[in-house]
């Protein structure tokens, strides 16, 4: 009888993983094709760049409330392109529709979009990171194939440079010029 029930509980465990939602996490293929630019609108984004999925349920028109996947998917070369494969998204079933963003940063900035964002903030450096448009994708269930980001096709992508706030640079100033005049005095 023990054997029977954990039996039963393994295959009720093996059966609730596959139940999770998956997509395809990349900005190109199986209908989807939307190159990211850099800050110059021409060039295509390369190595050295990340990109993140940001997601929560359905309907969500507030990208301040969605989550990071935290399974940043770099660039391919220099061609614009992410290639992150299959992607599940904890908690949601397959069917299940979430609304999501790409966001995208220079890794140079922060090991994730949020780190370069705050970096940006602070004043410590400019931070270059862009952001998608919001979009609705359904999960699929394995072993279905998942579905692209085609949320993304036709909507431009730019990035932006997060330049530190005027007050951070005259702090930063005041403070350089503090540390010469105690030099001076020495």
């Amino acid at each position: 009888m023990k054997t029977l029930i954990l039996t039963v509980a393994l295959g009720v465990a093996c059966l609730s993983g596959f139940a999770q939602g998956q997509l395809n996490f990349a900005n190109f293929g199986a209908g989807a094709n939307q190159p990211i630019f850099n800050t110059d609108g021409v060039t295509k984004l390369g190595a050295g760049f990340s990109a993140d999925l940001y997601w929560g349920p359905a309907g969500t028109t507030d990208s301040t409330l969605l989550t990071a996947l935290g399974q940043p998917a770099s660039f391919s070369g220099s061609s614009g392109y992410f290639f992150g494969g299959t992607r599940t998204i904890n908690g949601q079933p397959g069917g299940a529709t979430i609304t999501g963003q790409v966001r995208v940063w220079d890794t140079a900035d922060g090991n994730s979009w949020a780190a370069a964002y705050a970096a940006g903030l602070a004043g410590s450096m400019t931070a270059v990171i862009g952001e998608s448009v919001i979009f609705n994708i359904m999960l699929t269930t394995p072993p279905s194939t998942p579905n692209s980001l085609t949320g993304l096709n036709g909507h431009p992508f730019a990035l932006d440079v997060l330049i530190p706030e005027p007050s951070a640079v005259a702090l930063l100033g005041l403070g350089f010029a503090g540390m010469l005049v105690l030099r001076r005095r020495r």
